[in-house]
């Protein structure tokens, strides 16, 4: 039997309980809309019953919780009373890629089946939703025929399918959330995306009148997420290229990528020069799109050269250090920040990975600190020589009597830290700032050596 929201919006169920479908049921259940959450594996569910957060993301415990306190957050276990109750339902599903770009879609195939046999039984119209991150085609080639085929149902006229990418920052999803810049509805017919439409249409009246909503077919829905994501990757790789050019040439990044930032064509966002894109999308949705095209027989050049920008970016401590300091063996280097990126505690393809691996390779000793994603790190971690990496509280103690910090996250505590700081907990001061978190000028007199990514005063070259 089907059971109705406040506002009678559509009962929403959300299936895969990771980073994109706890923000998203937290997010519908602070505007009343009631959400059933399923994952498959029962601790998550047992986690969230206890008003547990498996993810470290500014403001979404207290939406959890709220949510659960007033009964329209409701963890299950059970998939089919999830579905049963709800009218939409959302996949939220991890697609994981390989080296080759290759997206494994057997979650996708998995759920797709499952709802189809759940959709047998249920006589009352359902539209499902695809939220994962998907390549052009997979909505209307997988998850639509498997659904046909064990509901014994027709897309169309008996259930409903769309294509609703997300596209949630990691340390800010649920101001994200909240003040979206668009709401993307690909949907198979007209029918799907109206219902669709009822379970956002009355959470941002002000933003509804600047039409903020993107109608349009699956295929395209899946290709927005791929090139917003894909854009915003190539504005970094293109923004670390010009750094490396700045160092050369004496110029510095931050007073560059201000100017044109300021030219309404280009934005000032995703101009910070730093070590590279990292995270669980944009890699890997890079290497997909471009996995995709080579598999079409198109060679995306473009994307190709974005992600070998970014393959390199994160070594730039490493050759600054070995230029430097020429024989890095015994040398103590802290490394401060270990998530790809502040206010998360993830560290899928960080920076402070591959420089951490490097540096052990050269027999260094790490002392490594971060606020959150110091668990997630160790777990991460993968060096035959990883207890050569000692862990601390505060960053004050992973400086101690280290020969070099290397500045992998821009962590906000971080641009507290002072000159003195610095001269008094390390043995030999040499800051590698890889986020450009500190005014090189603050250094001045001090000391200490200080090599800040697309920063350089030096005038040795000269065009010919």
């Amino acid at each position: 039997m089907e059971e109705y929201s406040s506002k009678n919006r559509p009962v929403v169920s959300v299936i895969g309980m990771g980073y994109v479908g706890l923000c998203l049921s937290a997010g519908l259940s602070k505007f009343g809309t009631k959400v059933y959450c399923y994952d498959i594996d029962p601790t998550i569910i047992q986690a969230l019953k206890n008003k547990e957060t498996p993810i470290h993301e500014p403001k979404l415990p207290e939406l959890l919780s709220k949510g659960l306190e007033q009964k329209v957050l409701i963890p299950t276990n059970d998939i089919k009373t999830a579905i049963m109750k709800s009218t939409v339902t959302f996949i939220c599903v991890g697609t994981p890629c390989d080296e080759t770009g290759y997206i494994d879609l057997s979650n996708i195939k998995n759920v797709s089946k499952v709802i189809g046999q759940i959709l047998r039984d249920k006589d009352d119209y359902h539209v499902v939703s695809i939220k994962s991150t998907v390549i052009p085609g997979t909505t209307d080639t997988h998850m639509i025929p498997l659904i046909e085929k064990y509901s014994g149902k027709r897309a169309g006229s008996d259930f409903g399918a769309c294509m609703t990418p997300e596209f949630l920052k990691e340390g800010a999803a649920i101001d994200d959330f909240l003040n979206p810049d668009k709401i993307v509805i690909g949907s198979y017919d007209k029918k799907s995306s109206d219902l669709m439409y009822k379970v956002w249409q009355d959470f941002w009246p002000s933003k509804i009148e600047k039409d903020i909503f993107v109608f349009c077919d699956l295929r395209t829905a899946e290709m927005i997420k791929y090139a917003n994501n894909s854009f915003l990757a190539t504005k970094i790789s293109f923004i670390n290229e010009l750094a490396n050019l700045a160092e050369i040439f004496g110029v510095d990044i931050k007073i560059v990528s201000k100017a044109i930032g300021m030219d309404k064509r280009i934005s000032p966002y995703f101009l910070n020069a730093g070590l590279g894109f990292g995270g669980s999308c944009f890699p890997k949705d890079v290497k997909a799109l471009y996995s995709a095209g080579k598999q079409a027989g198109y060679d995306p050049k473009l994307l190709n050269s974005v992600l070998e920008a970014n393959k390199v970016q994160p070594f730039r401590p490493y050759h600054i250090l070995k230029s430097v300091l020429k024989d890095l063996r015994g040398k103590r280097i802290a490394i401060l920040g270990l998530s790809f990126k502040p206010n998360t505690d993830d560290v899928r393809s960080a920076p402070s990975l591959q420089i951490t691996q490097k540096l052990l390779e050269e027999n260094c000793f790490i002392q490594a600190y971060d606020p959150v994603a110091t668990h997630n790190f160790k777990l991460a971690i993968n060096a035959p020589d990883k207890d050569r990496i000692d862990y601390f509280s505060t960053y004050e103690e992973a400086l101690k009597d280290t020969d070099a910090a290397i500045f992998t996250t821009e962590w906000e505590e971080f641009y507290e830290i002072d000159v003195d700081t610095f001269k008094k907990q390390m043995k030999n001061p040499l800051i590698i700032d890889g986020r450009r978190i500190f005014d090189p000028n603050m250094f001045k007199g001090s000391g200490i050596i200080y090599y800040g990514i697309g920063f350089s005063k030096s005038t040795k070259f000269a065009p010919k």
